[in-house]
C-alpha cells in the first residue's frame, strides 16, 4: 500500500492555512513556493479540498485559499478521503475455484481473506480519524494565526 504524495501536501497546505495570520486568504503560488511543490499540482489538491468542504477559495485581488472548517475538526481521514482517488476495498476473483473442488471450503477461505483485508482497511481509516490536524501544531499558534506566508 502506498499513500499518494497529494495526502502529505494536503496536510501541510492545511496547516499553513491554519497558521495564516488572522486566517486571511493565501494565494496558491505562495503556498506552493513555501512547500517547494508544483503550483499546478497543488491547485488540483486545493480544488479537491474545496470540493470536500475543508477549504474555501475566493477569486479576487485579495483572494486565495482559507480554511472552511476549524483545524480542530479536520482529521487525517478527512484529507485522505478528499485527495485520494479511491478508498481501499478487496473483492475476490475466485481463483481458488480453478484449483480446488471443495466449494464450502473455498467460500470460507475466500471470506476469511475478504474479511482480513476489509478489517485492515477499516482499522487504517479508524486510525486516521483519531488524528486531528490541530494536534500537529503548537498550542495557541493557530487560533488567530501567527504567520503571514506571503511576507516570510
Amino acid at each position: 500500500m502506498k499513500i499518494n504524495k497529494s495526502v502529505e501536501q494536503a496536510v501541510f497546505v492545511t496547516l499553513m492555512l491554519a497558521l495564516q495570520k488572522n486566517h486571511t486568504p493565501v494565494k496558491s503560488g505562495v503556498l506552493s513556493t513555501k512547500l517547494g511543490v508544483s503550483d499546478s499540482y497543488l491547485k488540483k489538491i486545493l480544488r479537491q479540498l474545496v470540493v470536500a468542504g475543508l477549504v474555501q477559495s475566493s477569486a479576487s485581488k485579495d483572494g486565495g485559499y482559507q480554511l472552511a472548517k476549524s483545524i480542530e475538526t479536520i482529521t487525517l481521514f478527512d484529507l485522505y478521503e478528499a485527495v485520494e482517488s479511491k478508498q481501499f476495498t478487496y473483492t475476490s476473483e475466485e481463483l481458488a475455484r480453478n484449483l480446488f473442488s471443495n466449494e464450502e471450503h473455498i467460500k470460507q477461505s475466500e471470506q476469511k481473506i475478504i474479511n482480513a483485508f476489509n478489517n485492515g482497511f477499516n482499522d487504517f481509516y479508524k486510525q486516521l480519524k483519531l488524528v486531528h490536524l490541530s494536534e500537529l501544531l503548537e498550542e495557541g499558534k493557530y487560533e488567530n494565526g501567527c504567520i503571514e506566508w506571503d511576507k516570510e
